[in-house]
């Protein structure tokens, strides 16, 4: 068997027996008695007839299907892509047993892995001591008085403090008996041009993540001083323990709530998630700083039966909880919608208002089908004939993609019943939206497994000129996205070429998943890639050093100009249609004066 790190053989036969592999894995399948033995589909396939079986006598699991067995520890290393020490710690913390380590800071007796890990250990230690003792941490301190974050909550998740100075971590570090290397690999220390290494968290409230068995494994620091331009929060850049796709925030405290409630709650944010946590509400987690992935769905679908998503009410917001909708949708889990009021989000609401409040927000969380339906016809007119035709092409995309037969089903005669439209038609609707699902470049590559060559291959991404504009604008000066994004409005760009790319930054930066636009274009598809590799080559459009957030609102002005233009011109050819009721010509009219208010030179 392979060695377990430097974890001693004798407690990893302690952790073996003190874990019953039946609990364990139940945890994560539905398990059935058959006999002697249990059963249960497959977690490893997709599949209707179980083929996985688990012996609690030998304390052994075997799935047919995949051809996949052993005991506890190989279970977690194949169902959570665990290394064996990995899957032996997180059993040993769940068991109550401690696992003594030796020589903590000499890398010749250590695997690279348990180095990292014990330099984040130590310094997030030091971090959170500084945090409550170290008057230079005042400010720190300050910033969670104002969020009402007490210091029994900071104390939960060991937020700590990272002192200004180029190199104090790093001495600090030093004494410890952590090598430089690790700290370069740990990604806590960085190196300039000319050789001299610095801190890469400097001034900051800090926030440790953890991995499921609650080690450190990377930090968020929130910057405290509102005058410097600098972002807001800087994350700790993947190293070999690190992945963020594969991390959800907080899931090592909030994993056993979401398995006893049956439910998680994710939410957008790690502030978010605290409190949640002080306010008594356990099952929830957070993607952390990108957007919701394939693995992190199946995290939680080995967890809960739902997901209800608690997202801003903001574009960012919304546009995020979209993605996370088509993302959760591939793993067949049910999902609601927390509405959350326009301004708002749950650590505001949890701070004004009574927890009973927010409570009630989340039971009356509708399914996913019915937010996108009301959201779709608050935005038209349905009793126009254009806004239902509208909405009735939104609610077919999302038809679409329902994969349950029977809720599909439902939901169809439901949006026919809202529209007053025959189900034939959205019938029909559908069947387009299915012809374009299975022929767009980005399922094909993801259902074919198209390589990267086929990829590559792919029609080249054309953004439009303002656009593209707007993107290369905002990757050399991202100081202005907050500005953009308070302007922007979605419709403007919505049938544009380069859209979603425009969309994505912006919500790389709300999410606070922005490090840099090289680290930006790695997490895009190969398309966008190769066009963004090309766009960061050149140099950003003409503009004065003090006119740019001018040019960047002239930008804007061309693309609500141009969206205006098409909307003046198409209430317009309503009104002269003769086909609307004298309220609905009055609107049309009303808002068309609007409008051309706006921009008096728009062409007729």
């Amino acid at each position: 068997m392979a060695m377990a790190g430097m974890i001693p053989p004798e407690i990893v036969e302690q952790v073996r027996h003190a874990c019953d592999i039946v609990d364990v894995i139940g945890r994560y399948v539905t398990l059935k008695k058959a006999g002697a033995k249990y059963k249960a589909l497959s977690p490893f396939n997709k599949e209707k007839t179980p083929s996985f079986f688990v012996d609690p006598a030998k304390q052994i699991f075997k799935c047919f299907s995949s051809g996949h067995g052993g005991d506890v520890f190989k279970f977690l290393m194949v169902h959570d892509n665990m290394t064996f020490p990995e899957a032996v710690r997180f059993l040993a913390q769940r068991a109550g047993i401690a696992i003594p380590e030796s020589g903590p800071h000499d890398p010749q007796a250590r695997s690279r892995r348990e180095d990292l890990l014990a330099v984040y250990a130590g310094v997030a230690a030091w971090w959170q001591k500084l945090l409550h003792s170290d008057p230079a941490a005042q400010p720190a301190r300050d910033y969670l008085k104002s969020r009402e974050m007490d210091s029994a909550l900071a104390d939960e998740f060991g937020l700590g403090y990272a002192p200004e100075g180029w190199d104090t971590t790093l001495n600090w570090a030093r004494k410890a008996g952590h090598s430089d290397e690790t700290l370069e690999l740990a990604r806590l220390v960085a190196t300039s041009e000319s050789g001299r290494r610095f801190d890469f968290f400097r001034g900051r409230l800090m926030i440790p993540i953890h991995n499921e068995a609650g080690e450190v494994v990377a930090f968020s620091g929130r910057l405290l001083d509102p005058e410097a331009k600098a972002q807001k929060y800087v994350n700790s850049p993947e190293t070999p323990i690190f992945s963020k796709s594969r991390i959800l925030f907080g899931l090592h405290k909030t994993k056993r709530p979401i398995i006893e409630a049956g439910s998680a709650i994710l939410c957008e944010g790690q502030i978010d998630l605290m409190r949640c946590w002080q306010k008594g509400i356990r099952n929830v987690v957070a993607p952390q700083g990108t957007a919701f992935t394939d693995y992190q769905a199946r995290a939680l679908k080995r967890l809960a039966q739902e997901v209800v998503i608690c997202f801003d009410a903001d574009t960012a917001g919304q546009n995020a909880a979209q993605r996370a909708i088509d993302v959760l949708l591939k793993e067949d889990v049910q999902v609601r919608i927390a509405r959350i009021p326009a301004g708002e989000d749950p650590d505001s609401l949890l701070r004004k208002q009574p927890v009973e409040v927010f409570q009630k927000i989340l039971d009356e969380a509708k399914d996913y089908t019915r937010h996108l339906l009301d959201v779709a016809c608050a935005g038209e007119d349905i009793t126009s004939p254009r806004g239902r035709g509208v909405v009735a092409h939104k609610m077919a995309q999302v038809i679409a993609r329902i994969p349950n037969a029977v809720q599909r089903e439902s939901f169809l005669l439901e949006v026919a019943r809202r529209l007053q439209i025959s189900r034939a038609s959205l019938e029909e609707e559908v069947r387009k939206a299915e012809a374009v699902q299975r022929h767009a470049p980005a399922a094909r590559e993801e259902e074919e497994g198209a390589s990267e060559a086929e990829s590559a291959a792919l029609e080249p991404l054309q953004p439009d000129k303002s656009i593209e504009a707007l993107v290369s604008l905002l990757l050399a000066h991202p100081e202005l996205v907050a500005s953009v994004s308070r302007r922007l409005h979605h419709d403007w760009i919505a049938q544009l070429e380069g859209a979603e790319l425009l969309r994505q930054l912006l919500a790389a930066h709300a999410d606070d998943a922005w490090e840099s636009p090289s680290q930006f274009m790695e997490e895009c598809d190969e398309r966008t890639k190769n066009y963004l590799a090309g766009l960061l080559l050149t140099p950003p459009p003409e503009a004065d050093g003090d006119d740019l957030e001018a040019f960047a609102t002239t930008l804007m002005d061309k693309l609500e100009r141009r969206f205006l233009q098409q909307r003046v011109r198409m209430l317009e050819e309503a009104v002269r249609s003769g086909l609307l009721s004298p309220e609905e010509t009055m609107q049309h009219v009303q808002e068309i004066q609007a409008h051309r208010r706006r921009f008096p030179n728009l062409p007729p």
